[in-house]
């Protein structure tokens, strides 16, 4: 039986799982980018759409980049993800209770 010893830092297994996340968030948002042109959106959600696609755009980069830094990078990492998910529930739960007529 053979045993494996986990060594922290960057290797090269790791750096082929971080430009894949890195490619896989290329098509996630490029296409959602590409939704705005194939698919007319009105005038008065397109400012939204745009600050909705490239905020997450933004989030999901630095939230890989910075699971890939090393130990710290990861309880950051983890950590953050805690409070979006929290945050997420929250909203759901408020948005539940104070619905909006249409």
């Amino acid at each position: 039986m053979k045993s494996s010893k986990i060594v922290e830092g960057t290797t090269q297994e790791g750096m082929s799982i971080r430009k894949l996340l890195n490619i896989i968030g290329l098509f996630i948002f490029g296409g959602s980018a590409l939704t705005s042109v194939t698919t007319p959106i009105p005038s008065d959600k397109i400012k939204g759409f745009i600050l909705f696609t490239v905020g997450s755009a933004s989030s999901y980069y630095l939230l890989v980049n910075i699971y890939f830094t090393g130990r710290r990078g990861r309880l950051i990492f983890f950590t953050i993800l805690i409070l979006l998910g929290a945050f997420s529930l929250l909203m759901a739960y408020y948005l539940a209770t104070h619905s909006v007529a249409h």
